[in-house]
């Protein structure tokens, strides 16, 4: 079975949504947006009751805490079975493909027979499974029929340690469920009753049975002589079960239990057997829901469960997963990225329906680039490349910190770097269409850029830099604006880590050093470091040359185009002598923008 649409009204923090999902669904959005919830809302109507119990709805689980009105969920499940069609046959309606919508008639030309199933929350914290079809009256759907929609769900069995060891309920107990181990315990029964002998006989054990044994004697509890001993007690199946726990051949001949592996090599295998667990009991392909599978996982391994996951569809399920990582994301196609907004009405877009195919094209080109970080912001700031990202992080989280701003996740916003200002508009383009409110900070050395970023309308504000050639770009504008001393320092810590001498950093210099007389030449030759170089230089020239030096291309001492090299600049530069002025009042201005609801179009922010 499939899931073709759901609906949702005044459940948790969604007060009204509906969602037509296909084959994959990738949910992703900011913190309390309710992507869980959907889930939640899903397993609610669905789950057949099967695992951890689900515990009775209370007032957080109604809208605004408002019991008075209930909450529904519904869901229009297609993709029927003949068999589960022959049992629902009286409930049956019809679903059209194009419109997206519910027809009367399950026999309408080009319609697909469909079921409508809902949850309703009365406002007594009953909860009632029936189907929604006007005619059915609230006839029950009961957990038999949920059985076979084939739904499972990881959100509420998220401990391996817990799920992989026979508890009722869990992923192990359920997987061993139809099978008969009465031999494999008697076996367990049969090793305890010996180790209990052993037990009885170890010397120290004798001792103290001895003594016992005085005990019985001297009270005559005994009727006859002889050392009291250990016996099996009376030990049921699921006490049997308990005391197993699974261990994973790790070294020849060598098992180590799975709770001591790691987090998450336990989540790999919980959710291995958790697909396992739905064929194997459904006998259809499952509609399988993750929350945030990336738990404990590296990025290689994200990329596994992704794939794991994804497979899923491939077999003809469905799958639903709520996560916070670019890898599991990246692991998708663009048709399955769904964006869920941080709104009472839970508004989903869909990727697939909101992009233009040039913007899908241009989200595939830069799919491993930073295109799948900005779905994540609700206001991606693109910048030009990673020096400009990390340097203008370093200056924001400084302001923030002094109070002059507020915390970038406070406005759901991040810089992305574009990796070139030419991809900055084709950027803009597919974050824009994903419904993001994008900023665009554009160096003015570019400009066919800045013109096709004020032409195309998918910017919501530009911050520009000034367009004289002396303060156009990055380097340019440091260089100019903030205090030689700084500069100085700055420029000597980056040569120092890159591993560079100081003959090696005044070499570099000099090579870039012009239009001065000799004896200026001399002096600086004669410096001890960066700093002394750029004191004994007229103030212009010293300004120039660390233009040149941010600016070198290839292997060189002073070049800030890595994140690395640039966040140590920015860092030191607020030591010295704080954030530039003209960074501090850009900054301060977008902060101010972002502070205004709702955000308005066509901001432009010149740095000075």
């Amino acid at each position: 079975m499939l899931i073709r649409q759901f609906t949702i009204s005044r459940f948790r923090g969604i007060e009204s949504t509906s969602f037509c999902p296909g084959a994959r669904n990738v949910l992703l959005g900011p913190n309390n947006a309710a992507k869980s919830t959907l889930l939640e809302a899903l397993d609610l109507t669905l789950n057949p009751g099967l695992g951890r119990p689900r515990s009775a709805p209370d007032e957080l689980d109604y809208y605004a805490r408002d019991t008075s009105q209930g909450f529904e969920i519904e869901v229009v499940l297609g993709d029927l079975r003949a068999a589960f069609m022959a049992e629902v046959r009286d409930h049956l309606e019809g679903w059209d493909p194009q419109q997206r919508t519910v027809v009367a008639d399950p026999d309408t030309a080009s319609a697909e027979p469909i079921v409508r199933v809902r949850v309703v929350g009365s406002p007594d914290f009953d909860v009632a499974h029936e189907f929604a079809k006007p005619e059915s009256a609230g006839a029950r759907f009961g957990a038999g029929l949920r059985r076979q929609v084939g739904w499972t769900f990881d959100g509420r069995t998220r401990d391996p340690a817990w799920q992989m060891v026979f508890h009722r309920g869990g992923v192990l107990d359920r997987l061993f469920a139809d099978d008969d181990l009465t031999g494999a315990l008697e076996e367990v029964r049969n090793a305890l009753r010996g180790g209990a002998e052993a037990f009885t006989e170890d010397p120290t054990v004798k001792t103290i049975l001895t003594e016992i044994g005085a005990d019985v004697d001297a009270l005559h509890l005994g009727t006859e002589s002889g050392l009291p001993g250990f016996e099996l007690g009376g030990v049921s199946e699921r006490e049997l079960l308990q005391t197993l726990r699974l261990a994973l051949p790790v070294l020849p001949e060598i098992l180590i239990p799975l709770r001591r592996q790691g987090r998450g090599a336990q989540r790999l295998l919980l959710v291995a057997s958790l697909l396992r667990l739905a064929a194997d009991e459904h006998d259809v392909a499952p509609i399988a829901a993750f929350e945030e599978p990336e738990e404990a996982l590296e990025p290689l391994r994200q990329a596994q469960i992704a794939g794991m996951i994804a497979d899923v569809a491939e077999q003809g399920g469905q799958v639903f997963v709520v996560t916070h990582s670019v890898d599991i994301a990246r692991s998708f196609a663009v048709e399955d990225i769904h964006l869920v907004a941080d709104d009472p009405r839970g508004t989903i877009r869909s990727l697939r329906d909101t992009l233009s195919p040039p913007a899908k094209q241009a989200y595939e080109r830069r799919l491993d680039g930073a295109v799948v970080l900005g779905l994540f912001a609700r206001i991606p700031v693109l910048v030009e490349g990673p020096g400009d990202r990390a340097l203008l992080t370093v200056f924001w989280d400084a302001l923030t910190k002094d109070k002059a701003l507020a915390q970038r996740h406070a406005h759901a916003m991040d810089f992305i770097n574009c990796e070139g200002a030419a991809q900055q508009p084709g950027m803009a383009r597919v974050l824009c269409e994903a419904g993001k409110k994008v900023v665009a900070w554009i160096e003015g050395d570019v400009p066919d850029q800045l013109v096709q970023l004020r032409s195309n309308g998918h910017c919501a504000a530009l911050v520009m830099y000034p367009a004289d050639t002396s303060r156009h770009n990055l380097e340019a504008l440091l260089s100019a604006s903030c205090e030689l001393h700084a500069l100085g320092a700055a420029m000597r810590l980056i040569a120092e880590v890159r591993g560079y001498d100081w003959e090696s950093q005044r070499d570099d210099l000099l090579s870039r050093l012009e239009g001065v007389s000799a004896a200026q030449r001399a002096a600086a030759k004669s410096a001890n470091d960066v700093g002394e170089m750029l004191a004994s230089l007229p103030e212009p020239i010293a300004r120039t040359l660390v233009r040149l030096a941010l600016t070198g291309t290839g292997v060189t001492p002073f070049e800030i185009k890595g994140a690395r090299p640039a966040r140590l600049l920015a860092e030191t530069l607020i030591e010295h002598s704080g954030v530039p002025e003209t960074f501090r009042d850009a900054m301060i201005a977008l902060d101010a923008w972002m502070k205004t609801r709702p955000l308005s179009s066509g901001t432009e922010i010149a740095m000075t």
